[in-house]
């Protein structure tokens, strides 16, 4: 059985001297924190129930890329939303900021990907979740709760944990719910069996044509 994991990021601002509010070009002097990974949840798809939870102020920031390399390594495929663009870059570059090696080739699943081709009226997860009735977001008090959480605020803390690992859980039922659709999803399972869900109950539909096959 393929190991396919759930994961979401949370992503420290960065910190900087500026001139005016809007519309600055930051230079590197300017620059006084670049920020970086705050914490992460994950949950493996088989099962969602054993969350994992890594972050800076708990663990410390070494352990916490650590921590989330190792995942990468075990992980057949990996589950984001928007990750291909946000979460999966973010994490390649904390590893090699980290001193570790890249991990094994794996195989990525945004689930935007294939929640764009939908046409809904909006792509964002806080309102794709109960749309589609899988779940939602946890509602939070927007940047004040990352400062707080940065400025050592246990309580914060605690709410961006909780915060985190719903995400991660939403990830599992918004997968559920549109692996069907997923139309290039990769191959996770034996000869002889689906190759999405492993599924042994098979029938035949004839052919169908690409471009260049006829499959």
């Amino acid at each position: 059985m393929s190991k396919i994991l759930c994961y979401d990021i949370e992503w420290k601002p960065a910190k900087a001297y500026v001139w005016k509010m809007w519309d600055e070009n930051i230079t590197p002097d300017q620059l006084l924190d670049p920020g970086g990974l705050l914490c992460f949840s994950a949950v493996w798809l088989d099962n969602p129930k054993d969350v994992i939870f890594y972050s800076e102020w708990e663990h410390g920031h070494q352990t916490m890329a650590e921590a989330l390399h190792a995942l990468f390594e075990e992980a057949d495929a990996i589950v984001t939303y928007n990750g291909d663009k946000y979460d999966n870059r973010k994490a390649f570059g904390e590893f090699l900021l980290a001193g570790l090696s890249p991990p094994a080739p794996i195989t990525s699943i945004d689930l935007l990907k294939t929640v764009k081709k939908m046409g809904f009226v909006m792509n964002r997860l806080a309102y794709i979740g109960p749309l589609l009735k899988v779940g939602q977001k946890i509602k939070n008090a927007g940047f004040l709760l990352w400062k707080d959480v940065m400025d050592g605020d246990p309580k914060a803390q605690n709410q961006m944990k909780t915060y985190c690992i719903q995400d991660s859980k939403l990830l599992v039922q918004l997968y559920n719910k549109i692996k069907p659709y997923i139309s290039n999803h990769p191959f996770m399972g034996e000869r002889q069996a689906c190759g999405a869900c492993d599924g042994k109950v098979l029938h035949s539909r004839g052919y169908r044509r690409t471009k260049s096959f006829k499959i």
